[in-house]
């Protein structure tokens, strides 16, 4: 027996999908059947993940985006209906991190930070919206962070505006109660995607972190695209307003060092 698609006739926007957990994504939603709208303001990486979905007998295209920018993700979501009549899921994952000292941060630092990784996934929401109402059906999934739900240093902004994501998650899933379109996160932490390479490949903080989450690993962008294929399917329906962490149970529970789980 073939395996039922679980996204088959969807059309799902994913930002941010030209590369690392954008692209990891769209891989999963293509294997399941969905149609890929990639926006994302590098043009070049966005290509090529669409390029390898259609090699695979994926419909996939692309679209330029400004993610702070209310006319461009108006545009976003006119294209994707103009191509495919419909907008069923929308990802927001384009983020951006910067990391200085709280007092090194300049207005245009934290103005940027909040701009792309809070407003943008507002904007975006906003553009796809009416549609989802008008056809009675959508999901919207943002991209948090394990920043969403603790202090980091020399990362003010980031924090600000990923803690942000998870109030703006609940809200919006409270406004759009009855209207079946549902609204959820998803909160990565420890992925050695293009965001954390620097750290994934250190000699220093790359074995050290491994060892910091229970399961003893970094993660990897595929280990986002089965959460989010599953928060976009029927099979979350009962899901809305909520948070999936991916972090390797980091925030659950963790050891101190030399601190060992005793088995005899």
């Amino acid at each position: 027996m073939c395996p039922v698609m679980r996204l088959k006739d969807k059309v799902a926007i994913v930002t941010g999908g030209g590369k690392g957990i954008g692209a990891a994504i769209c891989e999963a939603f293509a294997k399941e059947g969905a149609s890929v709208v990639i926006g994302d303001i590098d043009m070049a990486g966005a290509e090529i993940v669409a390029g390898t979905l259609r090699n695979e007998g994926a419909a996939a295209s692309c679209v330029e985006i400004d993610i702070a920018s209310k006319d461009s993700a108006t545009n976003m979501a006119d294209a994707a209906l103009k191509e495919h009549g419909q907008v069923d899921i929308l990802v927001n994952n384009a983020g951006a991190r910067i990391i200085k000292g709280l007092m090194q941060h300049s207005l245009d630092d934290w103005e940027k930070m909040i701009g792309i990784n809070l407003t943008g996934p507002f904007l975006c929401a906003q553009a796809v919206i009416p549609h989802m109402v008008e056809r009675g059906s959508g999901n919207i999934i943002n991209i948090a962070s394990i920043a969403s739900f603790m202090g980091r240093p020399n990362r003010c902004a980031y924090v600000a505006a990923k803690t942000g994501v998870l109030g703006l998650t609940r809200a919006m899933a409270a406004d759009l109660a009855g209207k079946n379109v549902r609204v959820n996160a998803i909160a990565p932490g420890m992925i050695a995607s293009p965001f954390n390479q620097s750290f994934a490949e250190s000699s220093d903080s790359g074995p050290a972190w491994a060892q910091e989450n229970l399961v003893g690993r970094w993660g990897q962008p595929e280990d986002i695209g089965g959460a989010a294929v599953f928060l976009a399917s029927d099979e979350s329906s009962f899901v809305n307003g909520a948070e999936i962490k991916i972090e390797g149970g980091w925030l659950g529970a963790r050891s101190r060092s030399g601190e060992l789980p005793i088995w005899d």
